[in-house]
């Protein structure tokens, strides 16, 4: 039998352990041993396949080789691994059972079921509990025995001061649902201070006096009575604006120094930029107007930008002011005793608290100077000379002076709207540059001013 014929011979005797076209075969695979020569052929398993050539038959293979045992290795690590899917089922079943034994571990000591809103307390020995028992009082004790004012009883104290009638609390708005809200206030003559979005006391007093003129039944802070006045389609509380050249085009003042010496020298307390002029025209704080226009620059002519659309300046005249002081609010009457207008203020402080009872006004002035004497007035720093400070909306009392009859006191705007109604003034009304000026409008001399509270 030639060598072919051979080979084909050993391939239909190796049946499923290989395929003879894949072995391969030299001249110097022949073994030869005491029986005699025999043909090797290699497979793809590195197996060594020893075939008579004159029989056919395999004689022997030899698996010894390294790669033999090396595919041999593979295959039994490959059988005795389990799939990933097992390895992640074994891995959740062992993460489980840590699980358990922990949850064993916490309830093993527990003798009976608690509440689990006492989880975390420590539990009272029982030698430790005290045993209460109720003593029987003596004459001589119940004499002694204080007792407690009741709810009702007007010289009980207190701690916590009632919450006045005209705080209200936060409702559920959006910011720009708080900012409708404040420009309405605004176009009827309530001013909620500088409009930003933001609810606080300043709108709180504002929809309290708005309500007090419209009825008790009309609280803005429900929702019916919102979208009855503000929540619906002409209702619109923004606008969009070009800014001109006279906005741009003011001698603006590089910074205004807090110290009176140093105002007294400058020509002006003018506005610091063109955005803080334009957030006082349109009765906003800066900083809000900067969030409605990310990325604006205020200083170009042709610039649009996107404002609030306050109201005009009320026209019915004033006959009577009442100076709130517990409310911080300013509130104007007409000929009737009707109220017309309503402004957030600043009133008086601990150190120089305001005048009682009733004044009047004397004198109106519109940008006017501020005389600064250190020994009728307060004392501002190391300045003890008498100073006069420029006209402009940064000076110590705005855009307007309102003189009262008692001397140095008066109703003005003021540089810093943002703090009308949370911080404390020299005696005098501190108002809004805007709210004074709308203010001063609707008074005239001789108009009785009244401090309550």
């Amino acid at each position: 039998m030639n060598f072919t014929k051979s080979v084909v011979f050993a391939s239909l005797l190796l049946g499923s352990m290989t395929t003879l076209p894949t072995l391969e075969a030299t001249a110097q695979d022949a073994y030869e041993n005491e029986n005699g020569q025999y043909d090797v052929f290699i497979d793809d398993r590195g197996r060594r396949i020893y075939v008579d050539p004159y029989t056919g038959e395999i004689v022997r293979v030899v698996t010894n080789d390294r790669r033999a045992r090396r595919f041999e290795r593979r295959n039994r690590r490959l059988s005795e691994r389990p799939s990933i899917f097992e390895e992640r089922r074994l891995r959740r079943l062992e993460r489980r059972a840590r699980l358990e034994e922990e949850l064993e571990d916490i309830f093993s000591d527990r003798e009976q079921p608690r509440d689990d809103r006492y989880f975390d307390q420590p539990e009272i020995e029982q030698d430790r509990r005290i045993e209460h028992r109720q003593l029987e009082p003596t004459v001589d004790d119940e004499t002694r025995i204080a007792r407690l004012p009741k709810a009702d009883d007007p010289d009980r104290m207190t701690d916590v001061e009632p919450r006045p009638s005209w705080l209200k609390a936060k409702p559920k708005m959006s910011r720009d649902t708080i900012t409708k809200l404040q420009v309405f206030l605004d176009r009827e003559g309530f001013s909620p201070g500088v409009i930003d979005g933001a609810w606080g006391a300043n709108v709180s007093k504002a929809i309290a006096a708005w309500q007090e003129v419209k009825g008790e039944d009309a609280d803005l802070t429900n929702p019916l009575i919102l979208d009855k006045y503000i929540n619906k389609p002409d209702f619109k509380a923004f606008t969009r604006y070009t800014i001109t050249s006279a906005d741009v085009n003011q001698n603006f003042a590089a910074a205004i120094p807090s110290d009176y010496a140093q105002k007294a020298k400058m020509k002006s307390m003018a506005y610091t930029s063109s955005a803080e002029r334009l957030a006082e025209r349109f009765h906003m704080s800066e900083a809000y107007l900067r969030r409605l226009n990310p990325g604006a620059t205020f200083d170009t002519v042709g610039e649009t930008i996107r404002v609030v659309a306050p109201g005009n300046n009320a026209r019915r005249k004033v006959h009577y002011v009442v100076a709130d002081k517990s409310r911080k609010q300013v509130r104007a009457y007409d000929r009737n005793g009707a109220l017309v207008a309503a402004y957030p203020a600043t009133i008086g402080s601990t150190a120089t608290p305001s005048p009682s009872g009733k004044v009047e006004v004397t004198r109106i002035a519109l940008d006017p100077n501020y005389t600064y004497n250190p020994k009728i007035n307060f004392r501002q720093g190391d300045n003890n000379k008498v100073l006069t400070i420029p006209p402009g909306p940064n000076g110590p009392v705005g855009s307007v002076w309102i003189a009262l009859s008692k001397p140095t006191y008066g109703i003005h705007g003021t540089p810093n709207p943002d703090k009308i109604g949370k911080t404390n003034s020299h005696g005098c009304i501190r108002l809004t540059n805007w709210d004074a000026k709308e203010l001063a409008g609707l008074i005239s001399k001789g108009v009785v001013v009244e401090f309550q509270g």
